[in-house]
């Protein structure tokens, strides 16, 4: 028998992943991408003997490939690569047609089709020479790159022509349930649908499918409505019940609610309350049109009631973070990594970066956040904005320590370093989640675009209002964490020690300051009047004495080090859209009482 490098992908993943309306349809689409990657990565090793390189399969969350080394003849491995896709694209089937099974509904006509025509896997075996493992894996990345560049596909047929499902805009809608004023289905089928192969269920009927797997109005097609319905397959490790945006916005304020009323615990640690109707009761709404169970609007309210008696604020933004590992394609092939040491370096990756991903993973949970996917050198995730800031932070320092650091004996340069980039959106809960994850896509790339070494974040607000403010820096400047500034920044603010002003004074002052062209003539100029307007909107609190008070105004700039943050910044307009942002999060994490 010889050896054989065995390379086997899975895709699309970006669409199918990210095509969503909640944060369950996100989830359930990483986890269903992982689960069938894993499902091919255990056949080979079980199977054939197959021996994973990359990644760790025992992660909860793997990417969409796996290489591996097999000992096989030439003559099985065709065989071989179709028993792995055939096992993988059998199991999809099997899954979709549990959830139809387990919920009892007629699977209509069309529904096998979008099921078995999604997916391209793909799959090579090269032969493999130990001495030269480096030369293998590149060859073999080359060559799937090739592949990738034509895709064979399926001409759709003629009944794909109508009405698209409301998630991914691109297939037909199979399922869908009536909205209140809508009576006859073979009118919606004629009208709406132009076509008869969809399983249409009545406004108010939940016995088969609840309002949580399909709100009134809305139509899915068979992947979109298997990913919706996905608790109903019964997979381990798979949390059926993912929290909302709301709920995650909510996260901090329910955490010290349980403080003060241990008699809610139960409701708050069920699913008999719906997150959004609290703000829609702030906002003097009814409940009813989102809600139709009594027991859940009395709850609701119940909790509602419990904030604003206990002046809890909270804000209806949370935040979203996305990172990818710097210079990945490098560190894989071999380029920055001590020549001989490819082999050795990849099985040691695969098991730091498995450390990693079940430190993060259980790490981040309520009131932090969840995680939606940590795949060790990459990941997405979602934050309550009271705990983002330091977060952030952990995960740098984290990754560093767990990832970066022990394999630095592997580096050529020895002052090289594995850094991630990452990209952070602080939106509405309005906010259509899908723009959301498109603006979490474009900030992770213009962190990595900030120069060659990387090794920074995007920060994007993206207001209710339409306003959006957008920053960029590195992760760090002089030892000092541009997140410790941020966080100073709003907690000077919110604790009534400095005025906010400051920052309307410095837009003004540095405009005036600047020459045609944007730049300053004299930085001394600039740190003189950012000391000063800084040092005049420090706030004297009640019980501080004059004496303190002006030892603070003294030092409070060279706390902020805001001159100095200046200077690292790519612009002045990007170092003020950080000040704004600070001030942003200090008014959201203050949140605003209920009166």
């Amino acid at each position: 028998m010889l050896k054989y490098l065995f390379l086997f992908t899975i895709t699309p993943v970006q669409s199918f992943v990210e095509q969503a309306r909640k944060t369950q349809d996100l989830y359930a689409g990483s986890f269903l991408l992982s689960h069938l990657c894993r499902t091919a990565g255990n056949k080979i090793h079980s199977d054939y003997g197959g021996n994973i390189i990359f990644p760790d399969l025992k992660n909860q969350s793997i990417p969409n490939r796996f290489i591996a080394i097999i000992d096989r003849q030439e003559a099985e491995l065709k065989s071989i690569g179709e028993n792995l896709q055939q096992a993988t694209e059998d199991e999809f089937k099997k899954i979709a047609n549990t959830v139809i099974n387990n919920l009892k509904l007629t699977k209509p006509k069309g529904f096998d089709e979008q099921v078995e025509n999604y997916f391209a896997i793909n799959w090579i075996f090269l032969p493999y020479n130990e001495a030269d493992y480096k030369q293998c894996y590149s060859d073999i990345e080359s060559l799937m790159g090739a592949i990738k560049t034509v895709r064979a596909f399926k001409q759709f047929p003629d009944s794909e022509r109508g009405r698209k499902c409301s998630i991914c805009g691109e297939r037909n809608v199979k399922f869908y349930r009536m909205t209140k004023g809508e009576k006859d289905e073979n009118t919606l089928k004629k009208r709406k649908f132009f076509s008869n192969d969809v399983y249409i269920i009545p406004y108010q009927s939940y016995n088969q499918v609840s309002l949580r797997h399909l709100q009134s109005g809305e139509g899915l097609c068979a992947l979109c409505f298997t990913k919706r319905c996905f608790d109903k397959v019964n997979i381990p490790n798979y949390e059926g019940s993912f929290s909302s945006t709301a709920k995650i916005a909510l996260f901090e304020a329910f955490r010290q609610l349980k403080e003060r009323r241990s008699d809610l615990i139960g409701i708050l640690d069920s699913d008999k309350y719906e997150p959004q109707g609290i703000f829609i009761l702030k906002n003097n709404k009814s409940l009813d049109e989102i809600v139709e169970e009594s027991q859940i609007k009395d709850n609701t309210q119940t909790l509602y009631s419990a904030l604003k008696d206990f002046k809890i604020g909270y804000s209806p933004y949370y935040a979203v973070m996305l990172f990818d590992g710097d210079s990945m394609g490098e560190w894989l092939t071999g380029d920055r990594v001590k020549n001989g040491s490819l082999l050795d370096f990849h099985k040691a990756l695969t098991e730091r970066l498995g450390f990693f991903a079940n430190h993060v993973r259980t790490s981040i949970n309520e009131p932090k956040g969840v995680t939606v996917y940590a795949g060790g050198e990459d990941f997405l995730g979602f934050f309550n904005l009271a705990y983002l800031l330091a977060e952030m932070k952990t995960l740098r320092e984290n990754y560093d320590e767990i990832v970066n650091k022990p394999l630095k004996v592997f580096f050529k340069d020895e002052k090289d370093n594995m850094t991630f980039s990452a990209g952070i959106v602080i939106a509405h809960i309005k906010t259509p989640l899908s723009e959301i994850l498109n603006w979490a896509r474009k900030m992770e790339k213009e962190a990595k675009e900030i120069d060659n070494n990387k090794d920074a974040f995007a920060i994007a607000v993206l207001k209710h209002s339409g306003e959006i403010e957008k920053t960029v820096f590195k992760w760090r400047f002089e030892s000092n964490y541009i997140t410790d500034i941020i966080s100073l920044i709003a907690s000077e603010i919110n604790a009534d020690s400095l005025s906010n002003t400051f920052i309307k004074k410095l837009n003004q002052e540095m405009l005036r300051l600047m020459d045609k062209d944007g730049n300053f003539t004299e930085d001394w100029i600039i740190k003189t009047e950012i000391k000063r307007i800084v040092s005049r909107s420090c706030m004297r609190k009640d019980d501080e004495s004059k004496e303190a008070f002006e030892e603070r105004k003294k030092n409070i700039h060279d706390r902020l080090k805001l001159s100095r943050l200046l200077i690292h910044s790519k612009s002045v307009a990007n170092f003020i859209a950080l000040l704004n942002i600070s001030d942003f999060m200090a008014r959201q994490i203050k949140g605003e009482s209920v009166l």
